[in-house]
């Protein structure tokens, strides 16, 4: 548009709101996201044991039916052991989504150089970060948090308020040990993203993760005869964590809970300052 002709105005509409800005990253994201048809059906997938535990859960609380079948009322033990099977169940699902979906996150806006775009909007890095870490956020916390609430909040109102009272634990449980398993895989697939351009690659990288991180962790523990091995093996020390909060811990484990948390704690922060560092490299050559 020549610039004498004068028609030329500046955007006029509504702004967003500084505080919740990262939301437009985080839902364009979105949208390339679940253009794989693929991955769409596999996100569904995800809901199947859920949903199949919450009509378990019905039939363990109908005596009528049950009556049909030849089972009594309370087949089906609810207590810390079955959140926690959930919780590593759904966190293995998780786990496999963020190998998909965590590459196509950061990778194309370094290759195709759109990062120093971002960055000179009013984006910080912090906003990035988090804008881009949500879509990740997000499907896992679809697929984790509110299932496992959801089926705390069913068996309360199937059985009543006094195991509510009695199980609090188990809910609280819950929410932290899948808001750990969130800023573990966010940031995981976030740094893969960063550091790996090849969509291929990152995601078999999020996966090596894990599967060397319990290979080197076994063999420090039978050559060494010590359990300190487990410290890099990083479903060990979720399941740890998760155990303790649902207080559902082995009497002889040679981790405790809280050196499991502080071991993630360890992991995160590591995994925050390479993200950073790269995405600052990108800011200062942009």
């Amino acid at each position: 548009m020549a610039v004498y002709k004068r028609t030329y105005r500046g955007y006029s509409g509504p702004l967003t709101n500084p505080l919740w800005r990262f939301t437009v990253l985080q839902r364009y994201a979105f949208q390339a996201v679940f253009k794989s048809r693929l991955l769409l059906i596999g996100y569904v997938g995800c809901f199947f044991g859920p949903i199949l535990l919450l009509c378990l859960l019905y039939l363990n609380q109908n005596a009528s039916v049950l009556a049909l079948v030849g089972q009594q009322v309370g087949f089906l033990k609810v207590d810390s052991s079955l959140f926690l099977n959930f919780i590593s169940w759904q966190g293995l699902l998780a786990g496999i989504l963020t190998a998909f979906v965590g590459p196509s996150l950061v990778a194309p806006d370094l290759t195709n150089g759109a990062l120093s775009v971002y960055l000179s909007r009013p984006f910080n890095r912090s906003e990035y970060i988090l804008g881009k870490g949500m879509v990740l956020g997000s499907l896992i916390a679809s697929i984790t948090l509110l299932p496992g609430l959801l089926v705390f909040a069913v068996q309360s109102s199937l059985v009543g308020f006094t195991w509510f009272t009695d199980n609090f634990y188990l809910g609280v449980g819950t929410l932290l040990s899948c808001l750990i398993l969130m800023a573990v895989f966010m940031l995981l697939g976030l740094a893969m993203s960063a550091f790996v351009r090849w969509k291929i690659v990152a995601g078999a990288l999020i996966l090596g993760v894990f599967a060397a991180g319990k290979g080197f962790g076994a063999v420090i523990n039978n050559v060494m005869e010590t359990g300190n091995g487990y410290f890099l093996d990083l479903q060990y020390l979720l399941s740890t964590v998760a155990g303790g909060l649902l207080h559902k811990t082995p009497e002889n484990d040679p981790i405790s809970p809280w050196a499991a948390a502080v071991a993630l704690l360890v992991f995160c922060t590591m995994l925050l300052a390479l993200i950073n560092r790269k995405l600052r490299v990108c800011e200062v050559a942009g």
